[in-house]
């Protein structure tokens, strides 16, 4: 493989890299922010991008030990960042989010039923989101303001509400107790949201 070549394939494996490490630490507000078309691109990306990784490092190692006898530093390096992106997603401590740049929370709460799951974090700069999710791909958020006296939560949603929870709930017994006019009491005639993070119980 002459310079030209080597050159062509450092550009490719380091875009490809970027592109799966970009969509993977900024994914939890492509999950919130978008939508439709772009949002299954962008998410059916990283599968893609990720195998394609995969390839380029068996390929290289490959051609790295054809080629050992006459080798380059210039030579191994897309094999060098592929791998490298390849070990930070199994085995690194650490983890980019783009979630650490929202607000911290303050208050958590989970939800697990058989075939779905919820969390809904209260933010300490007073906003909160809720993402729901299911079988056949189901993915929802709400999003919106809340404010706390004594033991009651006062949601102000952005969009409409989560009619499991209503807007005002009551935090007793360990469990988010929804006890607002607009909460549907007799199809969620118990709370459902425990304190604390999901214990994957279901």
């Amino acid at each position: 493989m002459n310079d030209k070549q080597t050159t062509k394939r450092t550009i490719i494996v380091t875009m490809v890299c970027i592109v799966y490490l970009l969509l993977t630490i900024f994914y939890h507000h492509i999950d919130k922010h978008l939508t439709g078309a772009i949002f299954i691109a962008l998410t059916l990306l990283i599968p893609t991008t990720f195998i394609a990784m995969l390839v380029y490092s068996v390929k290289g190692l490959i051609q790295i030990v054809r080629n050992r006898s006459n080798l380059t530093f210039k030579f191994c390096i897309p094999t060098i960042i592929a791998l490298t992106t390849l070990t930070y997603t199994f085995f690194s401590p650490w983890r980019l989010d783009s979630e650490n740049l929202e607000s911290k929370v303050e208050i958590r709460a989970c939800y697990e039923g058989t075939q779905n799951q919820a969390y809904i974090k209260f933010r300490q700069d007073k906003s909160f989101e809720l993402n729901w999710t299911g079988v056949f791909g189901y993915d929802e958020w709400w999003t919106g303001q809340w404010e706390k006296s004594g033991d009651s939560l006062f949601l102000k949603y952005d969009n409409k509400k989560v009619p499991a929870l209503g807007d005002t709930i009551l935090i007793a017994n360990g469990y988010l107790n929804p006890i607002g006019h607009s909460v549907d009491t007799v199809k969620f005639h118990r709370p459902m949201f425990y304190l604390g993070y999901c214990r994957h119980e279901n």
